[in-house]
């Protein structure tokens, strides 16, 4: 079953997402709030859909401080943009995409790698899942992934520059998903950047919304 896109998904994925890198949101009504505590306590705060009014509001607290950082997750993106020219914010990604996937029919085995020299470590945490691939001891991918009530949110799925194009980046995303699938989960939630988009859209994701970040 894929998602509906509305506040509480976007608030779902924040949970997930805060549970994979060990951080705790601040709920502040209509936003989220998360400090960012392996990034030198930057704060992040990640909204839906504002109005003019609320995105305004929260780019004007960006422009005081240059530890804040704002996150907007919207099918607005244009038009909220041109609101903040004003406050001279510097936009930093635009490219961003908020994506789903049924998890119902996933394959529930560790895929093989696409490689003999490449193997892979499941490790299981308290409110994380995290598979790395090595080659000879030496990491060169890894990604993990989180419950929040019966979605599978995913995050830093990275691989090493040096072996990229070589199937990595699925073979991650399947190993997590096989991983996952041990717990009762219907659908997958990401955000993509612009290069992994191709990759999950390849595995049969779909994109809900878009997503920009803006620094003073």
């Amino acid at each position: 079953m894929e998602a509906a896109l509305s506040d509480q998904l976007v608030r779902t994925w924040i949970s997930g997402w805060a549970k994979c890198r060990g951080y705790t949101p601040q709920d502040r009504g209509r936003s989220v709030s998360v400090l960012l505590t392996d990034q030198q306590d930057q704060l992040e705060t990640i909204v839906y859909e504002p109005t003019i009014g609320e995105f305004l509001e929260l780019a004007s607290e960006t422009r005081e401080d240059s530890r804040r950082v704002l996150t907007v997750v919207t099918n607005r993106m244009h038009d909220l943009i041109e609101a903040s020219a004003p406050l001279q914010l510097r936009v930093t990604d635009s490219q961003q995409a908020l994506m789903c996937a049924d998890m119902d029919g996933q394959d529930v085995e560790d895929p093989l790698p696409p490689d003999e020299e490449f193997k892979l470590e499941h490790i299981r945490e308290a409110d994380c899942r995290r598979v790395s691939v090595t080659v000879n001891g030496e990491e060169v991918a890894r990604g993990s992934v989180a419950r929040q009530d019966n979605h599978a949110v995913f995050d830093r799925i990275i691989t090493d520059p040096l072996y990229r194009r070589r199937g990595l980046g699925s073979f991650v995303m399947r190993a997590l998903t096989a991983a996952i699938l041990e717990e009762d989960v219907e659908t997958g939630l990401l955000m993509a950047s612009e290069s992994g988009r191709h990759l999950y859209q390849y595995l049969g994701w779909t994109y809900l919304a878009d997503a920009f970040v803006i620094r003073r």
